[in-house]
Parts: C-alpha cells; sequence; structure tokens
C-alpha cells in the first residue's frame, strides 16, 4: 500500500493486519495532534520481535506496540490521543495488547535520557512519520539505568499471574538478563532475540555463564520463536534464573526469599541518581496525598525502585516457588513504604491480590500520569 507501516511487515513478515493498525495509527496522530514533528516506533516491533498468531481468520497481536510521537500540545490533546488508542487497541489485537506510544514535546528530542532502550532506538528504531528523528536518541547509556528497569520489570508476571498473559509476560522478563549482559558490557545488541543469541553463544561473564540463567534464557527464546512458550518450564526456571541474575549483577549472595532491608540497601546501590525533575514530581505526589510527616519524609527520601522490586522479589518466590507456603513480612514491609499505605496481612487469603492492588497504588504514587 506505499506506507511505512506496511514497509515494516513487508521487512518482517509481519501480517497486512498489522500495517492497516500502523496506518490507523497515524491517522489518529493527524486527527488529534496535527503538529506533530512524527512516530518513532522502538523495539521489539522495530527490530522483527513482534509476536502474533493467527486464529482462524483473525490475527492476535502478542506483543504491544511501543514508541513516541513528538508533538507540542496540551494535557487534554494528549489525553484524547491516548483514549483513542486505547480504543484502537481494544478493537484491533488481543486481550493484552497495548499501544504504548509516549507524547513528547519537540524539544525532547536530543534530551531524551541515557537508558539503554534509547540506544536501542537509536541503533534500530523504525520512523513511522518524520524525517531524522533517530539521530535524536542518545548512543550512549548508563547501566545503572538497565539495573533500575529490570527491578521494574518484575511486575510484569505477578500483574498477568493468572490469566493466559502469564507465560509470555515470564518469557519477556527473563529477556531482561541478555539485555542486562549487554548493558553491563557497555554495549547494545538491539533485539530481544538477538540478544538472547549472542547471551547464549558468546556467554558473557556471569550472566552468560551460570546454567540458571542459561535454562531460563533457552526457555524464554524458545517461547518467542513459537509462543506463547511452555508455562511449566518457565514456571519452573523463573525464580532460579532470577536469582542468579540478581547474585550475578553485583558478585553478591543469592537475594533472601523474604526481602529485608539488606536487600532493599543492595538494590538502592544499583540505581541512577534521581534527577531534579524526579525529585520534584514526588514531591508533588506527596501533596497531593499526604499522609503523616515522617511516613511522607521517608519516602521521599527512599528509592522506590529498590523497595518495590525487592517487594516484587518476594513475591514471585512466594507465587512460583513450591516451598513457600506464607508470605514472608517483609514484602508487606516493603509494599506499605513502596505506596504510603498500611501494612498488609500475610495471612490473608486473598493477600496475592491485596498485595498486587497495593503495588499498583505504588506505580500510581510514583507516576500519577499512570493513573
Amino acid at each position: 500500500m506505499g506506507t511505512r507501516g506496511h514497509e515494516l511487515c513487508d521487512r518482517h513478515g509481519y501480517p497486512t493486519e498489522l500495517g492497516a493498525l500502523l496506518d490507523q495509527i497515524v491517522d489518529l496522530t493527524k486527527q488529534f495532534l496535527p503538529n506533530s514533528r512524527g512516530i518513532v516506533l522502538s523495539p521489539s516491533i522495530s527490530t522483527g520481535d513482534f509476536l502474533w498468531q493467527r486464529d482462524g481468520s483473525e490475527v492476535v497481536f502478542l506483543s504491544d506496540i511501543d514508541g513516541f510521537v513528538f508533538a507540542d500540545t496540551d494535557a487534554s490533546g494528549r489525553d484524547r490521543f491516548r483514549q483513542a488508542l486505547k480504543h484502537l487497541a481494544s478493537v484491533g489485537g488481543g486481550s493484552h495488547f497495548k499501544i504504548d506510544l509516549a507524547v513528547c514535546p519537540s524539544a525532547a528530542l536530543g534530551q531524551m535520557p541515557q537508558t539503554f532502550q534509547m540506544a536501542e532506538t537509536a541503533i534500530a528504531g523504525f520512523v513511522l512519520v518524520g524525517d531524522d528523528l533517530l539521530s535524536g536518541f542518545p548512543r550512549q547509556f548508563d547501566p545503572r539505568a538497565s539495573r533500575q528497569a529490570f527491578l521494574m520489570n518484575l511486575w510484569k508476571p505477578l500483574d498477568y499471574y493468572g490469566s493466559p498473559g502469564w507465560t509470555q509476560a515470564a518469557a519477556r522478563l527473563l529477556l531482561d538478563i541478555p539485555l542486562l549482559a549487554s548493558s553491563e558490557e557497555g554495549t547494545c545488541h538491539p533485539g530481544h532475540r538477538a540478544r538472547a543469541e549472542w547471551l547464549l553463544t558468546t556467554r558473557p561473564g556471569r550472566l552468560g555463564t551460570d546454567p540458571a540463567i542459561r535454562a531460563g534464557v533457552e526457555a524464554a527464546l524458545e517461547g518467542r520463536r513459537t509462543p506463547p512458550g511452555d508455562e511449566t518450564r518457565l514456571r519452573e526456571l523463573l525464580v532460579p534464573a532470577l536469582r542468579a541474575s540478581i547474585a550475578a549483577l553485583d558478585d553478591g549472595p543469592p537475594p533472601p526469599r523474604d526481602p529485608d532491608a539488606a536487600l532493599v540497601a543492595r538494590f538502592t546501590n544499583w540505581l541512577p541518581p534521581r534527577t531534579p525533575r524526579r525529585r520534584l514530581g514526588e514531591l508533588r505526589s506527596i501533596l497531593r496525598r499526604p499522609t503523616m510527616p515522617w511516613r511522607d519524609i521517608a519516602w521521599w527520601r527512599a528509592r522506590k525502585e529498590a523497595l518495590g522490586g525487592a517487594a516484587l522479589w518476594g513475591l514471585l518466590v512466594f507465587t512460583l516457588d513450591s516451598e513457600e507456603r506464607t508470605p514472608g513480612p517483609g514484602i508487606a514491609n516493603c509494599l506499605s513504604r513502596f505506596a504510603r499505605r498500611p501494612e498488609l496481612n500475610p495471612n490473608d487469603t486473598d493477600f496475592l491480590e491485596k498485595a498486587r492492588q497495593q503495588y499498583r497504588q505504588g506505580l500510581v504514587e510514583l507516576y500519577p500520569s499512570l493513573g
């Protein structure tokens, strides 16, 4: 059909239905963000890693569409655009399919954060609309930002726990390990599958040689080749691979089954410094919903990604490790501090669901735009 979306589909063997959806995204951008400078699609769709299946005559999209729209607009315009994308995803893909296009001001080009994901987009992103946009993305990155993203991505299997999307979410988390290995080396290997194959072939450092990690990455890679993958095998391998990865990243001991103060401190040392903008955003969250001064000050001073990551680690062990019968108190403590909410009772029969709700509350507390 001549559009860049269909060009991308031809390049990677994606279905024509995806090309038609990309055309609709372009149309919505013109409608709601008429002064946009362009659209950049980031990996995985730009690297050929987008997953999809045919279900009879229907195409089901298993991966999300991620990227950026550069446009100068107000909050109302962004909200209308997001709602239009949400509606398009609900009628144009599978039950868990999302279209996540961040709307950024045009001035953000050249000022994008120096993270692995941004460098990957600079190297292997796809310009759906516009010209010379990829030159505005950095090619340098801070490995500590990759560790921070890894801690927050521990949420994905828990978010999908009990649903058909769990297997895919677990595989996707395991494929963060090759990203970490690449990041720790200071190099950027674009694409989930290419990175996994690189790790398994070249065996970089402790992350590339540990048997538990390699088994987990192999299972995740197979899940990408024939989605969604082997659920039973992924359940067996996820926690051991994560445990070994945490130990390998800082040459420390395996993390405790129940998170404690030492694990939170350890994760805090992984993280990049907070920007002044981040600190100001957290202060605004406190002013919007004050609790007790001492709790608010402690929350503002703490690194929330470390608290949340420690809680998520404990929840994953509790849900997936057959030896864990009841959640330890450290999970409830970390979640309470992360979300500025009262501690949950670990003995509640619905503890897992309450814990997931409290983590979501903490995410909105930390990133109000998610609300």
